[in-house]
């Protein structure tokens, strides 16, 4: 994406349009045609710039994906315990989605029902978001930050689908809970630190 700056190519213009379309609709339902409309773009360009609508698709799913591994090198660089870089990880995820929530819609869908040209990019892009949560847990049980015998890729998918169904059902939750706006995502945070609190503290319930 361009800086806030700079105009946009149509490209970028090109590229926002279909992640928004992709986000709320199948591959099979999105259109060139949709596409080139939202963009404001000749549909030609389409072709001319990505090679089609599969390509667009997987730059798509790409770029979004590309988000949360920069995150992830950002996190690795941080001198932080694994626990505090596991919790600065979750919270920047909310906070991501929070600002871009038609990422998880992407991710959710392909994770349900990957295309079938896709299916590498499932593995080797989606796989290595949840990998770097489940390799962080292992390192704070290595440490003794946390003391479970849940194993860590499922603390794992746990913490993923706390943040997932949040952001699946966010209009809702914000009608059910009742909250102020913005008074949701503080709900989602304490959530994620509840969670990873009783990790922490699991042992010394057990032998409490």
């Amino acid at each position: 994406m361009t800086d806030k700056n700079t105009i946009p190519s149509s490209a970028d213009k090109i590229l926002e349009a279909a992640t928004l379309l992709f986000a709320h609709d199948t591959f099979s339902s999105v259109s060139i045609k949709k596409i080139a409309a939202a963009s404001g773009v000749n549909s030609a360009l389409i072709s001319y710039y990505f090679g089609g609508k599969k390509n667009l698709y997987q730059e798509v799913l790409y770029t979004q994906a590309e988000k949360f591994l920069k995150l992830q090198n950002t996190i690795r660089a941080r001198k932080e315990s694994p626990l505090s870089k596991l919790r600065i990880y979750v919270d920047s995820i909310a906070e991501m989605q929070q600002a871009q929530p038609y990422n998880i819609h992407l991710i959710y869908r392909e994770l349900l029902s990957p295309q079938p040209m896709f299916e590498n990019y499932v593995r080797n892009k989606l796989y290595r978001i949840h990998q770097f949560m489940s390799e962080l847990v292992d390192e704070a049980i290595a440490c003794g930050e946390i003391r479970t015998n849940i194993k860590s890729t499922h603390v794992a998918f746990t913490l993923e689908g706390i943040i997932m169904f949040f952001f699946l059902t966010q209009r809702q939750i914000r009608d059910i809970g009742n909250f102020s706006k913005g008074a949701e995502m503080d709900y989602l945070l304490q959530a994620l630190n509840t969670y990873l609190s009783s990790l922490s503290d699991s042992e010394e319930a057990q032998n409490a």
